[in-house]
């Protein structure tokens, strides 16, 4: 019950301050997915050294592990990213993030959280060769307390102006052929998320 309290309060604090900046929103999604707002560096991952923050959108019921969008969300980092995306860059940074992640929100002492197994490649299914499919083999800390596997896209976008890479990241307990991504493919970026600092 206390790890629940915990959870709660991250997810507060985390709203709240989202609320409070709303003017770096650069996710479209409906109004049943939940939002927050992370600042970089990540509390939980100091050595993915960028500055920025991370935009995410929660689906309804994400939180459910015997529901149908269970760990289903969507996060896009807008960071000074200056070199172009690739496959060994995204095992690195999502091995970072979900070890660092799982570590912070794992409160049983006799637990060690295991490494995440990271495996990204170009999506052949896309025209662009910076975007990428991959499947990722993390430790739930949140909910089952288990190794759970995460199917994921990542599409690049390039701001010519502020000589960036923005990545979207869409993920989920389901693989690619759930109707779920069908509704990940809707959340998309806002027109001016170039001008967003």
């Amino acid at each position: 019950m206390k790890q629940f309290f915990v959870l709660l309060a991250l997810l507060y604090s985390f709203s709240a301050f989202a609320q409070d900046h709303k003017d770096k929103e650069i996710l479209v999604a409906d109004s049943t997915w939940s939002k927050e707002l992370i600042m970089f560096p990540l509390g939980f991952a100091p050595e993915i050294d960028y500055e920025g923050y991370e935009d995410i959108r929660f689906a309804k019921g994400w939180n459910d592990p015997k529901g149908d969008s269970f760990f289903t969300y969507a996060f896009v980092w807008n960071i000074n990213l200056e070199e172009p995306p690739n496959a060994s860059m995204l095992n690195e940074y999502m091995a970072l993030y979900y070890d660092g992640l799982m570590t912070a929100v794992n409160k049983d002492q006799s637990v060690t959280v295991p490494d995440s197994e990271i495996k990204f490649e170009i999506d052949e299914d896309s025209s662009d060769a910076l975007n990428f499919k991959g499947i990722m083999k993390v430790y739930d800390a949140f909910f089952t307390k288990k190794i759970i596997t995460l199917y994921a896209k990542v599409e690049s976008f390039y701001c010519i102006d502020q000589n960036k890479y923005m990545l979207l990241f869409r993920i989920s307990t389901l693989d690619y052929q759930s109707t779920i991504w069908n509704q990940l493919q809707t959340i998309q970026l806002t027109a001016n998320h170039c001008d967003k600092n």
